[in-house]
């Protein structure tokens, strides 16, 4: 009996979806493409035949890791017959979208009984195109660079670059590509690339890691130093992806000093600035503290090379202090949420202001005690001179009271 009823009851269910199903069955999308102008506006575009007519069509899209959802009622235009088109146009000076990123869009229509359906997700990459750009691929990197010439030298360079800075950042943390490619997008001036970035980035920023996207934005400007460039700072947005992936998504827990010396490790030549830098900053003790720079650089240009210049080395003092397996620790440590003091103290045993004296000692050779001395040395004597103003007060007193002794004890 129960079986008899339980059997009624599926037939009645599936009866009832399937006249639910809405008259959308028979749609067909011809085809889907999307037009934009980079930086201004994006045009969706879908042609569909539909044997009832389609009186809205509504669009969602959103970028790759984006929370944010953009809506839009889309324009439908009558072809021919049963065919459609379906367009919307975003301003993108409404919601920016970031560059080279995925964008997942679909449209969800309604006809005029009221049915809904959504159609399938479609998929485009906002790349800058306004330009023209030249390819080279060497698994996993991929360079996109524009020239006249299409210089297929120079995106070898780039590529050897990537390659060697890949074997170096192995050398220090067990790092792998995401999704086995990397896109590298090289730009021949600063000015064009900060176009790009769409951020308040400061001027002097000359390279940018999308690190969840897995792209390097980068300019490399033509001159006799550019190769040296190319070794530097390839390799430097290369392991902040690697580090990335090694630590999502504790990623955005590391100390900015941390992640940037990562970065500047494995560089293929060290910035012959950063020595000068620290001399200087030493003689002038104009040293930043390192829980400072944990959790940004500054934004004053000299400040915050600076800032890399100290990362740099102090990074470098922990790697030939501690090794592979303290580095990997102190990575780990922090990824998990552990703060800049405590994360230190986990993994090295040492606080974040202990090892700070290590480094000031042992490698930029600053007298630690004597600099404490010196730190201490203005409060010790505001602490005298507030001392010194009751003991002064007292002592006048004690001279200015007058003499109550009885008269024959002043005689005797």
């Amino acid at each position: 009996m129960h079986s008899r009823i339980l059997a009624a009851w599926l037939i009645f269910t599936s009866a009832v979806t399937f006249m639910s199903q809405p008259t959308y069955a028979q749609q067909k999308v011809v085809r889907s493409w999307v037009e934009y102008k980079f930086g201004e506006q994006i045009t969706f575009n879908t042609e569909i035949k539909s044997p009832s007519p389609i009186e809205t069509a509504v669009i969602f899209f959103q970028a790759l890791n984006d929370t944010h959802t953009n809506v839009g009622l889309g324009r439908v235009e009558h072809i021919e017959d049963d065919l459609y088109r379906l367009s919307y146009t975003h301003p993108l000076k409404d919601y920016r979208l970031r560059s080279f990123t995925r964008v997942d869009y679909h449209w969800e229509l309604t006809n005029s009984e009221e049915d809904k359906q959504q159609l399938a997700i479609n998929s485009f990459d906002y790349v800058d195109n306004r330009y023209r750009w030249n390819s080279l691929e060497e698994k996993p990197f991929k360079v996109y660079w524009f020239d006249e010439t299409g210089n297929v030298k120079f995106a070898q360079s780039v590529i050897d670059a990537a390659q060697a800075g890949y074997k170096n950042a192995d050398d220090l943390l067990p790092v792998t590509i995401p999704n086995d490619s990397l896109d590298i997008y090289v730009y021949p001036d600063s000015e064009s690339m900060h176009e790009v970035l769409q951020q308040n980035n400061q001027d002097w920023v000359a390279g940018h890691a999308d690190a969840d996207l897995g792209v390097i934005v980068v300019t490399l400007p033509p001159g006799p130093d550019q190769k040296l460039l190319i070794d530097q700072r390839i390799p430097h947005e290369l392991m902040h992806i690697l580090v990335y992936q090694y630590t999502d998504p504790g990623y955005k827990n590391l100390p900015t000093w941390l992640n940037e010396g990562l970065a500047s490790q494995v560089e293929l030549y060290p910035n012959s600035d950063y020595p000068v830098l620290l001399e200087d900053a030493v003689k002038r003790e104009a040293l930043i503290p390192m829980i400072s720079l944990c959790q940004t650089f500054p934004r004053d240009a000299s400040r915050a090379l600076l800032s890399y210049a100290q990362a740099a080395s102090f990074t470098k003092y922990l790697y030939s202090t501690f090794g592979t397996t303290g580095l990997v620790d102190l990575v780990r440590a922090y990824a998990n949420g552990l703060d800049c003091q405590r994360g230190a103290q986990q993994a090295l045993g040492q606080s974040l202001t202990q090892l700070e004296r290590g480094w000031r000692s042992d490698v930029l050779s600053i007298d630690t005690v004597q600099a404490a001395i010196n730190n201490l040395l203005p409060w010790v004597i505001l602490l005298l001179a507030v001392l010194a103003v009751p003991v002064v007060i007292a002592v006048r007193h004690l001279r200015d009271r007058p003499n109550t002794a009885p008269a024959e004890q002043r005689n005797t």
